[in-house]
């Protein structure tokens, strides 16, 4: 009885990541409830010695239970109220997936229903956001592109990661899946760089196409890309209005912002941010402000300033934020929270998963330099869903497999 009751509620767990797999490309709700289902089902689905032994022997989920426990302790010495400073704290609890999916996921089989199922929803999206530039599916234009149920930003990031992802399934298949795959991402790119039009997306699927080509080619791919940067830059000089691109545009937008012209741009502000977040993390560099606490602290800094924004909910720097919030020491937990997975993805049980890890990781402490990306609801979610996945492929893994 007992392990019939711990097979069913493990297998509805495993079938709700599964979702939450899914889900990461719809609206952001979605995901949350079915994270929270799996949450649930997993408190209750018993064996819990042998999924607390999982988790223990693996470094990755541990680093992320000592990156959470860094912001619990972030809780005791914060400027912020109460009530804001542990609304802060629920922010990263999307760190237990991590841990969680590593103790339920055993079957290689199941890890790649999650894998598949997050493509087949980052096709759907690729399909109807062209479909909505074609004009053959309703659209309202809200300066956010063809994008379909994310914003620009979360939309264009991890359409990137997925475009990582299908190029790695062109290079490692042959006939009709290759060409498939093959289309399949050019029409990803084209996604990133001009119908979704998220600057951060650009970014982040620029160091993926470079790492790409590093990693199954070597280094002399890399004097392509030098080349082709070259090239670029040199194309975009002599002709400064093409591509139309907000990429392209940000050192216009910082030239204008220097002009004193009365309206702040996007550039503009996140400089901004940078410098005042630098600011007040030299005043507590060792262990930061707190948990929570930038929103405060920000306002008392520039109350009495020229500056338009006088609160901030995070400074669009993932590790300006946690530098401010924990110091020093949440910086290098941070830091070593990306090495820890990094280090793994090459002794996990399939050069794919492996691949695909660093993938991800690159896509997230990439784009954390532009937005504050593990605080997001959606990006948060979305890094530590899918590492959970990879992660839970850990070699030295070596409890019973389902």
């Amino acid at each position: 009885m007992k392990n019939n009751y711990t097979t069913f509620f493990n297998l509805a767990a495993i079938s709700l990541i599964i979702l939450a797999c899914f889900s990461v490309n719809l609206p952001t709700a979605f995901m949350s409830i079915s994270s929270a289902l799996f949450f649930i089902f997993f408190l209750i689905s018993g064996d819990y010695k042998l999924k607390l032994e999982r988790i223990y022997q693996n470094p990755g989920a541990v680093i992320a239970i000592v990156f959470l426990i860094a912001y619990g302790i972030g809780l005791t010495y914060t400027s912020a109220p109460h009530q804001e400073a542990f609304n802060s704290f629920l922010k990263y609890d999307k760190l237990l997936f991590i841990p969680i999916l590593v103790g339920l996921l055993t079957s290689d089989k199941h890890r790649k229903y999650c894998i598949n199922a997050f493509l087949i929803c980052s096709l759907i999206v690729l399909i109807i956001s062209y479909l909505k530039w074609l004009g053959i599916y309703p659209h309202t234009d809200i300066g956010q592109g063809f994008s379909v149920y994310k914003g620009r930003i979360a939309g264009s990031i991890i359409m990137s990661f997925s475009t990582y992802i299908m190029m790695t399934r062109a290079k490692n298949t042959n006939g009709s899946y290759r060409l498939f795959w093959i289309c399949a991402s050019l029409l990803a790119i084209g996604n990133v760089l001009f119908l979704v039009n998220g600057r951060t997306g650009q970014v982040t699927l620029a160091a993926l196409l470079i790492w790409f080509s590093y990693e199954h080619f070597g280094l002399k791919a890399i004097k392509y890309w030098i080349a082709i940067v070259l090239l670029g830059l040199t194309f975009h000089h002599f002709n400064p209005h093409y591509p139309n691109s907000r990429l392209t545009g940000i050192s216009a937008e910082l030239a204008s912002e220097n002009k004193n012209t009365g309206a702040q741009t996007a550039a503009g502000l996140r400089l901004e941010f940078y410098q005042n977040t630098l600011t007040l993390i030299k005043k507590h560099p060792l262990l930061g402000g707190g948990t929570g606490s930038l929103e405060n602290e920000y306002f008392s800094l520039v109350e009495n300033s020229k500056v338009i924004a006088k609160t901030i909910p995070n400074p669009h720097n993932q590790y300006l934020l946690t530098t401010q919030e924990l110091g020093i020491v949440g910086l290098i937990i941070l830091i070593a929270f990306w090495l820890t997975h990094w280090w793994q993805s090459y002794k996990l049980t399939s050069t794919e998963y492996g691949s695909a890890l660093r993938g991800l990781i690159i896509t997230i402490s990439v784009g954390s330099i532009f937005n504050s990306l593990l605080l997001d609801a959606s990006e948060g979610k979305f890094y530590c869903l899918m590492a959970g996945v990879f992660l839970s492929a850990f070699k030295q893994n070596k409890m019973t497999r389902n």
